[in-house]
């Protein structure tokens, strides 16, 4: 008792002054976390307890017409973190740098803001590195399966098939194009967490289940597609080219066996492409002049109008002047003498297709150029299809000029996918047909839609297209070719293209060297075009594709098992 006494009073009353202070402070927080602040932290909790995910749909696998996945989906997880559970941020982000390559400040500065709770760190891990994230064992680190495009063949037809981006969505390609079906439809879990941010099982949740997209069956063989790629790598290696295209096609069904352009990229590796040009697909969006390819169209025009038959004779000339006083000269500047209108094609007169072009007249030459495709889409079942450079009498951009420089070529522009397509259509009897990439549809109920062939218009009769067949046979044959393939007829049309500068006129001594045509004469299974770019050590189409062309239908020939019509000649 006498040492209570012995107490100041005013200690006394400063420490019970104190505790009413704390107990009051204490008091407050109370009230403030379950009253004022209640319901805010009461929905947060429950937001986070109930927290929904978006369930991705499992994306439809692409294949080739034999069956081989070109695209499919991996496991891979996702790496969030409920950055309040987390006990020491920085050795976190420490651990986790290595593991998913990214930079530590970056993770920690992430997992450090003060008005997160949940944080995504990274999407579609690898295997490898998920299961290093397990074995870490820290708290506040939680995985989430979610799939991954891979694409098992690398850069193997990268620009037919395009990429999935990292929000999972088709970009460029037949992805791309064909979004919305391979995609199928996302789902939604709304479900009971425990502490560590996992479903609890036996908790409350919805779910609402994802629908999975269909698969793809391509009309590309990649027993084809193999072939066109490496003959392009090489020609394009021994021209010393910038670049190239070759597709081939069925011209019968307008299927596309194999489309190849170079350079190209890795889907797998989407994110490293420093060019996004490199994306596109240049079978169908970049544009040239044809050349003297465009002699064996003109010629089918001038034979179903009747302008000109097989055995009509021109009367020849090393030039023709055009009405404004502008000569223009054979390409080699020879005089062929006179020229029946086979042998314009064998000697790829330009005096002789303008001498066509003349006889047939505007009307009937755009009308049957135009009736091929040119100037319009072909219909192809991808997205950036270019319609060409295509002026018409009456454009403002169209002088009469055109109408004797479009007949070997010039003056017009157009892609690829349209001239091999306009080929077909002398290869298969006279019918454009529509172009397509996608054979089947296969749906997840089981479902199969297939491709029908569709037949655009009848551009020439039977009869013109075996005509201008056995015209562009006997231009192989003659003179010793260097892209007949012996033991079997090749009906075919070189061209070597200038290409225009960008100040008007044409770059000096650059070309575009092709070639396209169909086979075998007599029953033709494949059209084939073959395009490069800026070759250096032949600017001639013949030299610089002819021998790709060549290679090209013997590998065709021998993968098929096409026999050939004179088993003698088979080297």
């Amino acid at each position: 008792m006498d040492a209570v006494n012995d107490i100041p009073r005013s200690r006394i009353i400063i420490l019970l002054v104190a505790f009413i202070l704390f107990s009051m402070a204490v008091g407050y927080r109370v009230f403030s976390f379950q009253i004022v602040h209640g319901l805010d932290l009461t929905e947060q909790a429950q937001q986070f307890r109930f927290r929904e995910d978006v369930v991705p749909a499992e994306r439809g696998d692409i294949l080739d017409r034999r069956g081989r996945k070109l695209a499919t989906n991996v496991p891979a997880d996702r790496i969030s973190v409920i950055v309040h559970q987390l006990d020491d941020p920085g050795d976190t982000a420490r651990e986790l740098a290595q593991i998913i390559n990214r930079d530590e400040g970056e993770i920690l500065e992430a997992i450090s803001h003060p008005d997160r709770e949940w944080v995504v760190l990274q999407r579609r891990l690898s295997p490898e590195a998920s299961q290093q994230i397990k074995s870490l064992d820290m708290d506040g680190i939680v995985l989430d399966p979610e799939p991954r495009r891979t694409y098992p063949m690398g850069n193997f037809a990268s620009q037919v098939l395009g990429f999935v981006n990292f929000d999972y969505e088709g970009s460029y390609g037949v992805e791309g194009a064909y979004h919305s079906l391979i995609a199928g439809e996302p789902g939604h879990l709304i479900g009971e967490r425990d502490g560590a941010g996992n479903v609890i099982a036996l908790g409350h949740s919805t779910w609402d289940p994802a629908q999975d997209g269909a698969d793809l069956v391509l009309s590309i063989d990649s027993s084809v597609q193999r072939i066109v790629e490496e003959v392009l790598r090489e020609t394009i290696e021994d021209m010393d080219a910038a670049g190239g295209t070759i597709i081939v096609q069925n011209p019968n069904t307008g299927a596309i066996l194999g489309m190849a352009s170079h350079p190209g990229y890795d889907p797998n590796e989407f994110n490293q492409v420093q060019d996004a040009q490199l994306f596109g697909n240049p079978a169908i969006s970049n544009v040239y002049e044809p050349g003297s390819t465009m002699k064996a169209l003109v010629m089918a025009i001038g034979l179903e109008t009747g302008a000109v038959a097989a055995d009509t004779v021109h009367p020849g000339g090393p030039y023709r002047e055009l009405p404004g006083g502008e000569r223009v000269y054979n390409a080699t500047l020879m005089d062929f003498g006179p020229e029946s209108m086979t042998e314009v094609l064998v000697h790829s007169s330009n005096v002789g297709a303008m001498y066509v072009a003349e006889q047939l007249g505007e009307d009937d030459l755009y009308r049957g150029l135009t009736a091929f495709g040119f100037g319009d889409q072909t219909g192809i079942d991808l997205s950036g299809e270019e319609s060409g450079l295509f002026p018409l009498p009456g454009d403002p951009n169209w002088y009469l000029t055109n109408l004797y420089t479009n007949s070997f070529g010039q003056g017009m522009a157009v892609t690829p996918l349209q001239l091999i397509n306009a080929i077909s259509a002398v290869g298969n009897g006279g019918q454009l047909l529509t172009p397509y990439l996608v054979e089947e549809i296969r749906h997840p109920d089981g479902k199969v839609e297939q491709t029908e062939p569709e037949v655009i218009r009848d551009v020439i009769s039977p009869e013109t297209a075996q005509a201008v067949n056995q015209m562009m046979t006997t231009t192989v044959d003659s003179a010793q070719r260097v892209y007949g393939v012996p033991g079997y007829q090749i009906a075919a049309k070189t061209g070597t293209a200038q290409i225009p500068g960008i100040d008007g006129g044409y770059e000096p001594g650059a070309t575009i060297g092709s070639i396209v045509g169909f086979g075998p004469s007599d029953d033709p299974q494949f059209s084939v075009i073959v395009k490069i770019d800026r070759p250096q050590e032949s600017q001639w189409g013949e030299r610089a594709a002819g021998p790709a062309f060549q290679e090209i239908f013997e590998e065709l020939f021998l993968l098929y098992g096409i026999p050939p019509s004179d088993p003698d000649q088979v080297r």
